[in-house]
């Protein structure tokens, strides 16, 4: 069974907040050369993200194997939605089908419907106008503590602000905001890292397979409110291995424009959570770029 994580988002440590900055952000780093990898992220990525039609759900993953031997987002889509911003969020779920590489147990949702594997009811609404709050998620129920997969959440929600998906300028840039908040979805929060013991209460991630991909504690996010801090990786200090990254895809600030990477250590914390993962670029980093644009 589920049991509930939070209330109308009302308990900040499950919730994400994520702002955006002008790119003349100081904090905000490029990164490129060598252990940089990209990823062939076009139309058709497992489940076959990015047709031209509105959909009120979808499924990720690969339509020949059996949902019971892969892992699946089924994503409930709820606002106004182009079928160009609809791929965006496709590719990015059957993303995270191919990352995450075994089923987790099956449960129920609040009123008692089957889950398989995470429902998560992504919403285009207003939050506040231009620039500010990109995006909002929280994480409604979560698998009881003591059972398989323990912790790991059953049902989320995300909010996109509506008038920032219109945004030109952001329009290269929301497959790195869409695949940074299902990330949230998926359980990397603040509260999920402390009920699991991932955290050493100074500010750090202690999980040992990011612990090892990072060169050590990996650092958090102690600035930006209740729903950023703890929750993100630290945008002025994460330096895996000693290479700056503020541009990786589970810092806490977006920049228009600028290249978003995954890094190993963001993989390892998937798998200190409980999921089985399958990293497609060891000891590298990888260029989040799904090639597909919102205009």
């Amino acid at each position: 069974m589920s049991r509930k994580s939070t209330s109308a988002f009302g308990d900040s440590d499950y919730v994400d907040q994520d702002y955006v900055y002008s790119a003349g952000f100081a904090g905000a780093v490029g990164f490129g050369g060598p252990g940089v990898s990209g990823i062939d992220g076009g139309p058709g990525v497992g489940g076959g993200g990015g047709g031209a039609r509105l959909v009120t759900t979808y499924t990720s993953g690969n339509p020949g194997i059996d949902d019971a031997n892969e892992f699946n987002i089924q994503i409930n889509f709820s606002g106004k939605w182009t079928p160009q911003q609809q791929a965006v969020v496709e590719w990015a779920a059957d993303f995270y089908s191919q990352l995450i590489t075994a089923d987790v147990r099956d449960d129920f949702d609040l009123s008692g419907n089957p889950v398989d594997d995470i429902a998560i009811t992504i919403s285009s609404v207003p939050i506040d106008g231009s620039g500010g709050f990109l995006a909002l998620t929280g994480i409604s129920a979560v698998r009881d503590p003591g059972s398989v997969d323990q912790w790991l959440p059953v049902t989320a929600s995300i909010f996109l602000d509506s008038t920032d998906l219109k945004d030109h300028s952001l329009s290269g840039t929301w497959d790195a905001i869409i695949l940074h908040e299902i990330g949230h979805a998926l359980g990397f929060v603040g509260g999920l890292f402390g009920v699991l013991g991932l955290t050493d209460g100074a500010g750090h991630f202690t999980g040992a397979n990011a612990q090892a991909a990072y060169g050590g504690l990996v650092p958090l996010e102690d600035t930006g409110g209740s729903g950023t801090a703890g929750s993100h990786w630290d945008e002025a200090t994460f330096a895996p291995n000693g290479q700056l990254m503020s541009n990786e895809l589970m810092t806490g600030f977006f920049v228009p424009g600028e290249t978003t990477l995954l890094s190993d250590t963001t993989i390892g914390a998937f798998a200190d959570l409980g999921y089985h993962v399958q990293d497609p670029s060891v000891g590298t980093s990888m260029i989040v770029d799904s090639h597909l644009l919102i205009v």
